[in-house]
């Protein structure tokens, strides 16, 4: 459908695509995309985007990643607390509010740790040119295999029956930044995302054992 018209930039049309995106041409209109949920639904099945799809607001990226963080802190293992084992004291149970606040930190500081390390290792070899809202397009691609993951450990489904999940949304976040990004191969993210993963994993380790060290520090004197 094309509507003509005149704006302050100029004569332009508007073209509605078979998805529901608003584009124009002729003028400097600006096309209007899909919000973070629809896109990350589009992401999850697997569909490679462009970076035009990931320009909705800063905002719903921030919800995404806040409620990614908010459901991994209420998996029922952080309140029920670690049994001692030989040699080693056991973690008393978290406060919910604890959990929703650690894991939230948790969540936030992996996800900026990924961003970073994904951005330098897109930039390698001239596979991308730094233009596009990377930090969107991580978002959409996390949200819905994180939040399914989140809930399903959150109701008590045990973590290795979750693991295939988990790997899924590697493939997800992979796929969507080979889409947006024609010189950068599946392969190639995929290695950049392994690769970001590690100080990731690290970072969030040392959140944990902070905690630990805050929370309980007579288990740690015995």
């Amino acid at each position: 459908m094309i509507d003509n018209g005149k704006g302050l930039s100029g004569t332009y049309d508007l073209i509605i695509s078979p998805d529901g995106t608003l584009l124009a041409e002729g003028g400097n209109v600006r096309g209007c995309s899909a919000g973070v949920v629809k896109t990350a639904l589009s992401l999850f099945l697997l569909r490679a985007l462009p970076f035009e799809r990931f320009a909705f607001p800063r905002w719903q990226a921030l919800a995404g990643i806040s409620l990614i963080g908010l459901l991994v802190g209420l998996d029922p293992a952080l309140r029920a607390g670690t049994p001692e084992m030989p040699g080693m004291p056991g973690m008393p149970g978290m406060p919910l509010a604890l959990a929703l606040v650690s894991m939230l930190l948790s969540v936030w500081v992996a996800f900026l740790i990924i961003h970073a390390v994904l951005r330098w290792w897109l930039r390698r070899g001239a596979r991308w040119d730094g233009q596009g809202d990377l930090f969107n397009l991580m978002a959409a691609s996390w949200l819905v295999s994180n939040v399914l993951g989140a809930v399903l450990v959150a109701v008590g489904v045990p973590y290795l029956l979750t693991l295939p999940l988990w790997l899924y949304a590697v493939w997800v976040g992979a796929n969507a930044l080979s889409g947006a990004i024609p010189k950068a191969c599946l392969g190639y993210c995929i290695g950049g995302i392994a690769l970001s993963l590690l100080p990731a994993m690290l970072a969030t380790g040392l959140i944990g054992a902070a905690i630990f060290l805050l929370f309980a520090p007579g288990a740690m004197a015995q």
